[in-house]
């Protein structure tokens, strides 16, 4: 439980790191927030080789940098035909796809208090981020493009739905090699877009790159080790809601950011759905 804790508080400092970067152009960022990954990825293997009698880790680990790059780029793409907060909606639903995963391919089986914990901790994410309102309606053309939405729920649960297939295919000592493939592969793939937009890292790009490195890093290899621990159903559910909560509480303190009736609703629902799914 103390992985998931502070995969939770890594992931909320790299959040509010991202919500305030503002960046119209944010693959800079991103490339040397992979890059920075990459480093400490390797700092951290034991031993340090590139590979260690064992393919799983370079293959799946290629896969899932690509995966992210992939959520990342079909993220935007949603905001852009749809708006960003039906787009979060679907990005926050991507949590469904790593737990059907795991209840139907590794056999995980959920309590009936807790399959009411992960349906609270979705409606919970649903309701934090809110339906679109008729003027972003009628800023997209009062229409709804379903393709980027299903792509954005699809793309982002799958990735996340990585880690846990390498607890089942990889092996404990290869955690730290799969963590190298995957900012790796997701670094390379950044380098291409930014070759192909011309479009070098500026002096901010690396400062706010290294402020999200750190903590994007620190969240994933925390949550692979919570996955080794525990069941998907607990884990990413109650790592999705718990972030929503923490970021909440932290901008209320620091930012004086003020919550209105419905998402003090769903701040209620969060801290009932991590009740059920530690029961």
């Amino acid at each position: 439980m103390i992985f998931l804790l502070l995969a939770l508080l890594s992931s909320s400092v790299l959040a509010i790191v991202l919500k305030y970067l503002n960046s119209s152009s944010p693959y800079g960022v991103y490339f040397v927030n992979y890059i920075i990954c990459t480093l400490l990825a390797f700092a951290t293997m034991e031993p340090k080789a590139l590979y260690n009698n064992d393919i799983t880790p370079c293959w799946l680990g290629g896969i899932t940098g690509l995966l992210y790059l992939a959520s990342l780029y079909a993220n935007g793409y949603s905001i852009h035909k749809n708006g960003a907060i039906l787009s979060s909606v679907f990005t926050r639903l991507g949590v469904l796809v790593p737990i059907l995963l795991s209840v139907m391919l590794f056999g995980e089986r959920p309590t009936m208090p807790q399959e009411l914990g992960i349906a609270l901790a979705v409606v919970a994410a649903v309701m934090m981020n809110g339906l679109p309102r008729k003027a972003e309606n009628h800023a997209t053309g009062n229409k709804i493009y379903l393709l980027p939405l299903l792509l954005t729920l699809l793309l982002n649960g799958t990735s996340d739905a990585m880690s846990k297939v390498f607890t089942q295919l990889g092996r404990r000592q290869d955690d730290g090699l799969f963590m190298f493939y995957i900012f790796l592969f997701a670094g390379l793939a950044t380098l291409t877009i930014l070759v192909k937009e011309r479009r070098p890292p500026t002096g901010r790009d690396i400062f706010f790159g290294v402020l999200v490195g750190v903590p994007n890093f620190l969240s994933s290899r925390l949550l692979l080790a919570a996955l080794a621990e525990l069941p998907a159903f607990l884990v990413y559910p109650s790592y999705s809601v718990g972030v929503i909560l923490t970021i909440s509480v932290v901008s209320f303190f620091l930012f004086h950011e003020r919550l209105n009736s419905r998402q003090m609703g769903a701040a209620g629902i969060t801290l009932g759905a991590l009740v059920l799914l530690n029961l």
